[in-house]
C-alpha cells in the first residue's frame, strides 16, 4: 500500500532555549535532532520499513526553512522522494500542509479511492527506534485507520479544577491503567485523516488549536484509534533536561553502533596523503535591535553588524575548520566541539582553529594551505584582507591563508542582505 511519512520539523524550540529551530539544535554527539530522525528512519528503512514518499515540514522563515533543507540533503538516504514543506503558524497548519503534499506525492501511486498510508512523525523524537515505526504500520495493516504508539504511566495522574484562593485541587484520579503517554510515529489511512482534519477545521464547536495530535483530531471525528507499544527511547526533545537523557540514550547505543560500524569504517592513516577538504558555515545577521559585534577572519570589524549565534559566528574561521577536519578525515566542528565540551561554548573562531590544529597535529598531519572565500556584500573584505590572512595564519601556526569574497549579484539569501556565508578548503599532509 503506497505510504508516506510527514516528519514535523518546523517548531521554534522556544522552551528549549537552543536559539534556533528545534530540528537544528545539536545532541552530544554534535547531530542535529532532524539528522538523527532522519537516521531512525533510515534504521527503519533498513528494518523493512515500506515508504513511498517522505515530506520534512520546514519552519515558516525562509532562512530556517533553507538551513532545515540543506541538513536534510546531508542526511542519509532514504532512497525514496523527499520533499520538504513550509510549516504553518500551529502545528494543525503545518500538518496540514504537510498531508497535502503526502497525498500529491502518492496520487500517481494508487488508483483513485485506493487506501493510503501517512505516518506522522515528529523530528523531536529523534532517537525512536524501528520497533516503534513496525509496530504501528503492523496494526495498520490489520484494518485500523490509526494507530499511535503509547507507553503505560509511572506516575498517578491527578485531574484538577482551579480552587479558591487561586490553588488547583484534585477533581479526579483517573485509573493508571488505562492510561498511555502517547507518542509518534502516528499512522494513519490518508484520506480518512484528510477528512477528519478538514472535518475539525470547519467544525465551530470545536477548538481545533486544542487537538495536540492527530490522533485527537481523529477521535474528535469519531474514529477508532487502536494503541501499540512504544519505546521509552522515542521520548519527544522539549525541555534542556531532555538533552541530558538523549546523551544518556546515545550513549548506550555507542557500543553497539561502534562494533557495527567498525569492520566498514576504514581508519585515517589507511587513506592517502595529501588530502583535501571543503568547509562551509552560515549565519543570519543579528536582529536591529539586538545588534553583536562582527568578527570575521579572526578580527574584529568595528561598526559591522555581527551574526545570529551561539559563538562569535565567525564564518570564515568556522568554514576552515571544517574543511581542515574533512581533510584529516576527523569529522567536522558539530562532532569534535558538539555540546559535551563546555570548555569551548565560548571559543572564539581563532580559538577553534588553534583547537583544530592541536587535533590534527596529534593525528600525525600537517597543514598544508587554507583557501577561504567569503560571500557577502559587506564587509568589504579586500580593505582588511591582509589583516585577515595574518589572524588566520597565526591561529594555524603560521600555515598559509588566503582570504578572497564574493558576492551573488543579489540573488538568495546573500543578494536579501539575510546573513553571510564562509566557504573554505583545506590540504593537509602528513606531519614531518
Amino acid at each position: 500500500m503506497p505510504t508516506a511519512l510527514v516528519i514535523a520539523a518546523a517548531g521554534a524550540g522556544t522552551r528549549l532555549g537552543a536559539g534556533l529551530p528545534k530540528a537544528l539544535a545539536p545532541l552530544a554527539d554534535g547531530r542535529t535532532l532532524l539528522r538523527h530522525c532522519l537516521e531512525s528512519v533510515a534504521a527503519a528503512r533498513a528494518a523493512g520499513l515500506a515508504l513511498d514518499a517522505v515530506v520534512v515540514l520546514t519552519p515558516p522563515a525562509e532562512a530556517d526553512a533553507g538551513r532545515v533543507a540543506a541538513e536534510v540533503d546531508a542526511g542519509p538516504r532514504l532512497d525514496v522522494p523527499v520533499h520538504c514543506v513550509p510549516g504553518g503558524a500551529e502545528r494543525a497548519d503545518s500538518v496540514r500542509a504537510g498531508l497535502a503534499a503526502a497525498s500529491r506525492a502518492l496520487a500517481d501511486l494508487a488508483p483513485a479511492g485506493a487506501p493510503r498510508r501517512v505516518l506522522v512523525h515528529d523530528a523531536a523524537r529523534a532517537l525512536t527506534p524501528p520497533s516503534v515505526f513496525g509496530a504501528v504500520t503492523a496494526a495498520l495493516g490489520t484494518g485500523a485507520v490509526a494507530a499511535v504508539p503509547g507507553l503505560p504511566l509511572t506516575d498517578t495522574v491527578k485531574q484538577v479544577t482551579p480552587g479558591r484562593g487561586g490553588v488547583d485541587v484534585v477533581a479526579a484520579t483517573p485509573a493508571r491503567a488505562g492510561l498511555r503517554a502517547i507518542q509518534t510515529p502516528q499512522g494513519f489511512d490518508l484520506d480518512t485523516l484528510l477528512a477528519a482534519h478538514e472535518a475539525v477545521r470547519t467544525d465551530p464547536t470545536l477548538d481545533a488549536a486544542a487537538l495536540t495530535d492527530d490522533a485527537m483530531v481523529m477521535e474528535a471525528a469519531g474514529h477508532e484509534v487502536v494503541v501499540v507499544p512504544g519505546d521509552p527511547a522515542a521520548f519527544k526533545v522539549t525541555a534542556p533536561a531532555d538533552l541530558d537523557l538523549a546523551r544518556l540514550e546515545l550513549a548506550r547505543r555507542a557500543p553497539q553502533e561502534a562494533s557495527m560500524s567498525q569492520p566498514t569504517r576504514p581508519a585515517v592513516a589507511a587513506a592517502p596523503l595529501p588530502r583535501v577538504g571543503i568547509g562551509t558555515d552560515v549565519h543570519a545577521w543579528a536582529p536591529e535591535d539586538a545588534p553583536r559585534p562582527l568578527w570575521l577572519g579572526g578580527i574584529h570589524w568595528p561598526g559591522e553588524r555581527g551574526v545570529a549565534a551561539t559563538s562569535d559566528g565567525d564564518v570564515a574561521a568556522h568554514a576552515a575548520c571544517n574543511a581542515l577536519l574533512s581533510a584529516a578525515g576527523l569529522g567536522d566542528l558539530g562532532a569534535v566541539f558538539g555540546v559535551d565540551r563546555p570548555e569551548m561554548a565560548d571559543a572564539s573562531g581563532a580559538d577553534m582553529l588553534r583547537e583544530v590544529l592541536r587535533l590534527l597535529t596529534e593525528a600525525g598531519v600537517a597543514v598544508g594551505n587554507v583557501a577561504v572565500q567569503v560571500v557577502a556584500p559587506r564587509p568589504k573584505v579586500g580593505t582588511r584582507r591582509a589583516e585577515m590572512e595574518a589572524a588566520l595564519s597565526a591561529a594555524l601556526g603560521g600555515a598559509p591563508v588566503s582570504v578572497s569574497a564574493a558576492t551573488t549579484d543579489r540573488l538568495g539569501f546573500i543578494g536579501r542582505r539575510e546573513g553571510l556565508v564562509g566557504i573554505a578548503t583545506a590540504l593537509v599532509v602528513p606531519a614531518a
